[in-house]
């Protein structure tokens, strides 16, 4: 359906899937007479292969105008994967989405203190995530949440450091990173749905 958006995210869209379902009331309300509908899949309790094998269903099948991926996370903090074994499992399901539907198709990067363990691994798959792109320049937008995160880090340096946590010292989203998202993906897709 042109006007459903699909929402397939692992907790990089909060524990509960806060950021998707803060996200999904915010742009219905800024957006009252849009007719739009939400599937929401986050937290997906699935690992990345998991995802790929029930595709054609929780997926393909949903029938979706916009599709909105935030994976990787989960692998990571799983672990016994470093950012190219996450990587593989990730392009598997992306060529999958993209080779089965027409629609366009949005991945999110992950800030690097949502793993503090390894950031450097967030930002190798990060740098990977980013070529998807490449793939198809007409279908495929990167929602690059790990940017527009720095920048936020940058201005709240630029004044002192403030109360403004965007994460626990495990990496976890805060109420406040969740509502960053939220905003962070209403802005982009409002600005795509015009």
């Amino acid at each position: 359906m042109e006007n459903r958006i699909l929402i397939i995210g692992d907790e990089l869209l909060g524990e509960q899937g806060e950021a998707a379902n803060r996200f999904a009331e915010i742009l219905l309300c800024r957006e009252a007479n849009r007719p739009v509908q939400f599937s929401i899949n986050a937290p997906a309790p699935q690992t990345l292969q998991q995802l790929y094998d029930r595709a054609s269903a929780d997926i393909i099948g949903k029938k979706a105008g916009r599709i909105i991926v935030g994976l990787g996370l989960k692998e990571f903090k799983r672990g016994g994967k470093d950012y190219m074994g996450v990587f593989t499992a990730y392009e598997t399901l992306a060529n999958e989405i993209l080779s089965k539907t027409l629609v366009p198709i949005h991945f999110l990067t992950i800030p690097e203190d949502m793993f503090p363990a390894a950031p450097s691994q967030l930002t190798a798959l990060n740098d990977c995530i980013r070529g998807l792109q490449q793939k198809d320049e007409k279908r495929v937008r990167i929602l690059d949440f790990a940017a527009y995160v720095a920048d936020f880090k940058e201005k709240q340096l630029e004044r002192g450091k403030f109360g403004r946590s965007l994460y626990t010292e495990e990496g976890n989203p805060t109420s406040i990173c969740n509502t960053f998202m939220a905003l962070f993906l209403y802005d982009f897709i409002k600005r795509e749905l015009k």
